[in-house]
């Protein structure tokens, strides 16, 4: 007990284990049974914020074995899980099957009678779209054809290569945490998040093979030298974001901010390699699944024509949209790449002064990302949640408002009820978020024109003031 006393994350922990496992008598969510998931959901939610503010207040390296240990123990529990609360891993599966029996997963649906021959009756039947070509981009493809030799026709198998990603993911964000001279066990804000565990642990999405290659890029351009430009960690930080580009297309957005940094004019021509690197990375990738007359990009385009848990903002743009005779699919298809090209405009034109800057940068192009979209999916989120383990403080700020989201963002699952989107669960969701933003804009105002009238006792408190007040854009 006195143990217990002294160790409040793992009091944090032991309590979160009974919800975990609620899942194993509770997890078919769907109608009639979807109720349960979100006391579950936000009761461990709950806990994660108070291991959330133990951390942010207290760094205590000791914890990082405790940490990764429950980790480890709630993805473990998850694993059992029968995957409801998305069908999307069903479609990885099917894809390394087609792999391995010789056909492009691009080439045909997973109806044609092509591949008739390779239909069972748990997977086939349970994917998604099966008229539809898959979206998956080469590298989710590779990783897809290993996983099915490794493991065939296997949920679990999917799921601990998934959880995997997730903990390497959280294991490179420690070092980061320490080259930017953080407390490692602010990882816990990462990989105890009851996002991350469902989206990974119990549905196995994809975006966990991304995040790995997100955060090693994040890494290298901390540990790049800072008094002159080295062609091989931008090459690295190119090739990682290729990668990761392989795996789902959005991560490219992220160039521009961990590009875009002040640098040595001598070596300037160096930073060119992070741009080639990436594209030339996504060029091979593609290369090595090109077959003439098969589109790579599968159903992408049709899926830009797709809506669900529509924003109330982006609500009220489609309906402007259709007021003035355009396509519903206008401001979101059209105004979120724009936007994405303006942020991205004004990076280069104003560099980051600092690589801790530049990484926390990346929040622009993802909260675009994700305010700007008609077909937002609670695991969308997840890729924040590096930058938000760097920044979250119980100031207001950015990284407090997305926080806040990514337990918010369950809510897009009270479709499930009944089968439509409930008018509630979207303003639970994106007013709270709003407000957050607003307020956390308001507070950089404030700040930004107070620091030239702070009368400060010596040169290196203002430039200490300075680089916080840019933390917060």
């Amino acid at each position: 007990m006195i143990w217990l006393r002294q160790q409040p994350l793992a009091v944090l922990g032991l309590l979160s284990l009974p919800l975990y496992l609620l899942v194993l008598l509770h997890g078919h969510f769907r109608p009639q049974r979807m109720e349960p998931f979100f006391p579950i959901f936000f009761g461990l939610f709950m806990l994660y914020a108070l291991g959330c503010w133990k951390v942010i207040r207290s760094a205590e390296k000791s914890s990082l074995r405790m940490i990764f240990g429950f980790a480890l123990v709630f993805n473990l529990l998850l694993i059992p899980s029968w995957p409801t609360l998305s069908d999307d891993m069903f479609r990885y599966i099917w894809d390394g099957r087609v792999q391995a029996a010789g056909f492009s997963p691009y080439r045909y649906p997973s109806n044609a009678a092509e591949l008739e021959p390779l239909r069972d009756e748990v997977i086939w039947p349970s994917m998604n779209r099966p008229n539809a070509v898959t979206i998956y981009p080469p590298a989710a493809q590779m990783v897809f054809a290993f996983t099915w030799r490794l493991f065939p026709d296997s949920v679990t198998g999917m799921k601990v290569v998934m959880i995997g990603a997730t903990l390497l993911a959280g294991w490179l964000l420690v070092h980061l945490l320490q080259v930017l001279n953080q407390s490692p066990a602010r990882a816990l804000i990462f990989l105890w998040n009851p996002l991350l565990i469902f989206e990974v642990a119990h549905a196995a999405h994809v975006d966990a093979l991304y995040l790995p290659l997100l955060v090693g890029a994040f890494l290298l351009r901390a540990r790049a030298p800072s008094s002159r430009v080295s062609w091989r960690y931008e090459a690295g930080i190119g090739l990682l974001l290729g990668l990761a580009t392989l795996m789902k297309l959005y991560p490219a957005m992220l160039a521009v901010p961990l590009w875009s940094l002040v640098d040595d004019h001598r070596r300037r021509h160096w930073r060119l390699m992070l741009p080639i690197t990436l594209v030339l990375t996504v060029l091979v990738g593609y290369a090595l699944y090109f077959q003439p007359g098969v589109n790579s990009l599968g159903f992408l385009s049709t899926y830009g024509g797709e809506f669900f848990n529509i924003s109330p903002l982006m609500g009220l743009a489609t309906d402007l949209a259709r007021d003035y005779g355009l396509r519903w699919q206008i401001p979101g298809n059209v105004g979120m790449p724009l936007l994405v090209i303006i942020a991205s405009l004004y990076m280069v034109a104003r560099p980051a002064r600092t690589a801790r800057s530049a990484i926390l940068r990346c929040f622009w192009p993802i909260g675009i990302y994700l305010l700007i979209n008609h077909n937002l999916f609670a695991w969308y989120v997840l890729w924040l949640l590096p930058l938000i383990a760097l920044e979250l403080s119980p100031r207001l700020n950015m990284a407090l408002a997305w926080w806040s989201f990514t337990g918010t963002v369950a809510l897009s699952y009270t479709f499930f009820l009944r089968w439509r989107e409930e008018a509630w669960g979207i303003h639970l969701q994106f007013w709270p978020l709003y407000l957050l933003l607003l307020l956390a804009a308001l507070e950089w105002i404030r700040q930004r024109w107070m620091l030239p009238h702070l009368t400060l006792s010596s040169p290196s408190q203002l430039t200490g003031e300075h680089e916080r007040s840019t933390l917060n854009p």
